[in-house]
């Protein structure tokens, strides 16, 4: 009997040898045919049933292979060019013609094909090269292929061992993809711009050589050029080349006029691309032959309902809204020389950089929304920065004076998973919980040379509003750093809702502002927020009220979060004590209003009289409160906060040395009269005259 270690033995010797008889028998059953080598001409889009267009010179690749050869390749190979043409002379343009006759054209011993030539190395770089074919023929392009053992490989399959072409010329050039920042990308030759004074063009290139060619070998570009033919011409930026600074132009902006960028691509076929850039830049207009104000209505607000007042009325309803802001237009009060019918844009209306540079102030009222007709051009789109033509407007051509709740949001991209405070100059780009990942940074971007940098402190909010951090007192959509409830439920509206605006004592004291002119404190309009309003004449003011909706008003350079990422307010030499802000209106909060009101009654012991500290903490939300005069319980978080303020960032150069205004709420919400008063001091502070 066998023992294991046998038994092993036998199968191993078993199993050999029937491998053996397998592989024996394989060859066997193979034809002469299956040990022949093969080839095929290769160009890219070759079709399988119709000739390929190609210009007169041109480079293609060939490939063979053997399977018996070392390393399965055959050793030699060979080409031939022939017309494709019967012996009658007519050219064979089809497929089926080709089947029919290139017996007739064709044959392994014309004395046209080349010698036989070794395989190069590598060998899947065998390049041939073919020149000065005549235009508007049909041409045969056949390869051979020989391997060790003299067989040959058959060059009469279609489009396989043979391609059909026809010859002709001009449209071969290379394919230049021409970039700009801003302006976009496109294979277009020719195509034109209007752009703003000042606007910054950073154009860079890419491209592959045209049909037949095997490399591009120069790149060139230029500004104005007289003759794009004269190498010589003085508009040329750079010699030609194929070094990285001919692939991108450094960054230009104009003042004015129409200009042109060229970029020129050669390929090794003398094949070249020209690609044509022609800006219209509209320059700023003189202040003295300016408007004065422009108002736009940026808030859509068509069919609004969510605003009822005691009526019933839509009140956050453009018939409302709109109607408020007429206080502008009309008689004692209103700004001199304002044509309401001229200057007032509404949200449908399509406004663009031209409209703004008319007028010394812009006025915008505006709450982020995808359906914004102006802002929607600002916002960036998959972390990709847009091009705000408010900056150069503001830098040099007028005064921007930004209102509304969620109006600085509108110049972000619209994300579902932000957490707040947005702060512009965190090296951190996301936060993971959980596997969901939040938005905590805005990332990098890339130069034309390839230089990254951090897209925060570039984008609008930190480059020209000159805020470090932005944030909202309860919004539906956003999150709270490290928190994965909606922040609405961590900061309850109706304890941490902006109530009140306080004017700031030290921009009273800056701006010299009289008893009367601004009120020291706004309250919110009394038919939008009556339900607060009647609660108090009624003494049943409850905190809880679920009656308050205003949740999206926006607070700057304050973090009511744990992040510990650090910022410090921006630094501006012509801001006052040095600082980009100047705070023109601090928040008072829902929750505060109800203390310092129940406070007035007697009631000192509020919130503590009426609620628990669990019944505050699960009604307002775990992050709303904070401590107010030993209680850790006695104010909200969001009140005291920046609501309002003037940015000194773009001051330099403006026509009148005046800071842009911003405020993150909206006016029409608060007392109609105050709000306008302080609208109209605003105004004045710009220079424009206010009727009397």
């Amino acid at each position: 009997m066998l023992n294991r270690k046998n038994r092993t033995k036998r199968v191993i010797r078993l199993t050999v040898a029937l491998l053996v008889l397998a592989v024996a028998g394989a060859a066997a059953q193979m034809t002469p045919e299956d040990l022949m080598p093969t080839g095929r001409v290769v160009i890219p889009g070759l079709p399988t049933t119709s000739y390929m267009a190609m210009p007169p010179t041109f480079s293609v690749a060939a490939e063979g292979l053997d399977p018996d050869g070392p390393d399965g390749l055959p050793v030699r190979y060979r080409y031939l060019v022939k017309i494709a043409e019967t012996a009658d002379g007519i050219p064979i343009r089809t497929q089926q013609e080709y089947l029919l006759y290139f017996a007739d054209v064709l044959s392994v011993d014309d004395p046209d094909w080349s010698p036989w030539l070794d395989l190069p190395t590598p060998p899947e770089s065998i390049t041939i090269q073919v020149a000065d074919l005549p235009v508007d023929t049909y041409q045969f392009l056949s390869v051979q292929f020989l391997d060790q053992d003299g067989a040959v490989s058959d060059p009469w399959g279609y489009q396989v061992g043979t391609a059909h072409l026809r010859i002709t010329s001009g449209v071969f050039s290379p394919f230049v993809l021409l970039a700009e920042q801003y302006l976009g990308q496109s294979t277009t030759t020719e195509m034109s711009f209007e752009i703003a004074a000042t606007q910054p063009l950073n154009f860079s290139w890419t491209a592959t050589p045209g049909t037949g060619a095997g490399s591009i070998v120069s790149y060139r570009h230029g500004w104005d050029l007289v003759d794009v033919d004269d190498p010589n011409d003085p508009g040329w930026a750079v010699p030609p080349g194929v070094g990285s600074a001919n692939l991108y132009a450094v960054e230009r902006a104009f003042a004015d006029g129409i200009h042109t960028f060229t970029v020129r691509v050669e390929d090794n076929l003398g094949q070249v691309r020209i690609m044509i850039r022609t800006l219209r830049v509209v320059p700023f207009v003189d202040r003295e032959y300016q408007l004065p104000l422009l108002v736009l209505d940026q808030t859509i607000d068509s069919n609004v309902q969510n605003w009822p007042d005691q009526e019933g009325n839509p009140r956050n309803d453009e018939s409302y809204r709109n109607a408020w802001w007429h206080f502008l237009a009309e008689g004692i009060g209103g700004v001199a020389g304002l044509n309401w019918d001229r200057d007032w844009f509404d949200h449908t209306d399509f406004v663009t950089y031209s409209d703004l540079v008319k007028y010394q102030v812009v006025l915008c009222y505006a709450k982020a929304n995808v359906a914004q007709t102006m802002f929607r051009e600002f916002r960036p789109i998959d972390d990709v920065d847009r091009y705000v033509w408010l900056v150069p407007y503001q830098a040099q051509g007028g005064n921007l004076f930004l209102v509304g709740g969620s109006s600085m949001e509108s110049v972000l991209e619209a994300k579902s998973n932000y957490m707040v405070p947005m702060i512009f100059t965190s090296p951190e780009d996301e936060l993971i919980i959980g596997g969901q990942s939040y938005v905590v940074g805005f990332g990098t971007g890339v130069e034309p040379d390839g230089t990254q940098y951090r897209r925060g402190p570039r984008m609008y909010p930190y480059a020209t509003a000159g805020i470090a951090a932005l944030d909202w007192t309860s919004p539906n959509t956003k999150y709270i750093y490290n928190r994965t409830d909606v922040a609405r439920f961590d900061r309850n509206v109706d304890c941490v809702g902006l109530k009140g605006l306080v004017l700031a004592p030290d921009f009273k004291t800056n701006h010299l502002i009289g008893p009367g002119v601004i009120a020291d404190t706004l309250w919110t309009d009394a038919g939008i927020d009556w339900p607060d309003v009647v609660s108090a004449a009624a003494d049943t003011l409850e905190l809880f009220s679920l009656t308050f909706p205003f949740r999206d008003d926006e607070f700057v350079d304050a973090n009511l979060s744990s992040r510990a990422t650090p910022f410090a307010p921006q630094e501006c030499t012509a801001g006052p004590a040095g600082r980009c802000v100047e705070p023109m209106f601090t928040g008072i909060a829902r929750y505060d209003y109800i203390r310092e009101y129940y406070w007035a009654q007697g009631e000192a012991e509020w919130p503590h009289s009426r609620y628990t500290d669990y019944e505050l903490d699960t009604g307002c939300g775990p992050l709303a409160l904070t401590d107010y005069q030993g209680d850790p319980r006695g104010s909200a978080r969001t009140n005291d906060q920046t609501y309002g303020y003037f940015s000194y960032t773009l001051i330099q150069d403006k026509p009148v040395p005046k800071a842009d205004v911003y405020w993150g709420f909206d006016p029409y919400r608060f007392d109609h009269n105050e709000a306008g008063k302080a609208v109209q001091w605003v105004l004045q502070y710009f220079g424009l005259q206010i009727n009397q």
